[in-house]
């Protein structure tokens, strides 16, 4: 092949790979749409009902922290799906999304240490009979729990059984939301809660038949 041919054939390739790539990007961009409506909505009802800026900070941090995890489990669902459609690996958002999402569940309490409510407001035992308002302490550290299995998962060989605690964490999330959570009182978000816990459940159940299908199959084998 000719020095012009090589070029030809090279600057050809280029362009298919920046075209590409370009072309597989746009897939992100419905998911930043869905990310910024989101924001936008949470906005939007924290300034309906106006607070102390410490306590507006909390609502936006706690609602939005409880929203990335549900996009982060909805991501580890369909991770393998959005790979065929977009050639991209999804796996970095999931952990991104989960990562922006601990750290605003983790924000949230906080918020009640700077008004000097101490730092035990982070233990996870609480009194039994609030305990199931107060669900947001233990779903808080199952959620870190899950996380760190899912780092260091190449060393654990059954990683996944501890991971699907993130589940048990999120319907956890969900009752302390619809129990006690400020922005939770409107109609709406009920029924997103609600609706996202439902999902959540379902994709969990998907998650487990799938699992045991294959593992039957390995057995046929």
């Amino acid at each position: 092949m000719g020095k012009d041919n090589l070029g030809k054939h090279t600057d050809q390739n280029t362009s298919w790979d920046i075209s590409g790539k370009g072309i597989s990007n746009n897939y992100f961009y419905p998911i930043y749409g869905i990310i910024l409506l989101i924001i936008l909505f949470i906005i939007y009802i924290i300034l309906k009902n106006p607070e102390e800026p410490v306590v507006m900070i909390r609502r936006f941090v706690g609602t939005c922290g409880y929203l990335t995890m549900f996009l982060a489990i909805i991501t580890s669902e369909y991770m393998a799906k959005m790979k065929k459609v977009s050639g991209l690996s999804f796996i970095k958002a999931h952990h991104n999304l989960a990562r922006v999402g601990i750290l605003l569940i983790l924000i949230h309490p906080l918020t009640f240490a700077l008004e000097g409510r101490g730092i035990q407001i982070l233990s996870p035992i609480s009194q039994t009979n609030i305990f199931i308002a107060l669900a947001g302490r233990p779903a808080f550290y199952l959620f870190l729990l899950t996380a760190g299995i899912a780092l260091y998962r190449k060393r654990y060989k059954n990683w996944r059984k501890v991971h699907y605690l993130s589940y048990l964490a999120f319907l956890l999330v969900s009752t302390h939301a619809l129990m006690i959570g400020d922005d939770f009182r409107l109609t709406i978000m009920r029924i997103l809660a609600f609706s996202m816990a439902v999902t959540v459940i379902a994709i969990f159940i998907h998650k487990r038949l799938a699992s045991r299908q294959k593992s039957t199959g390995q057995k046929r084998r």
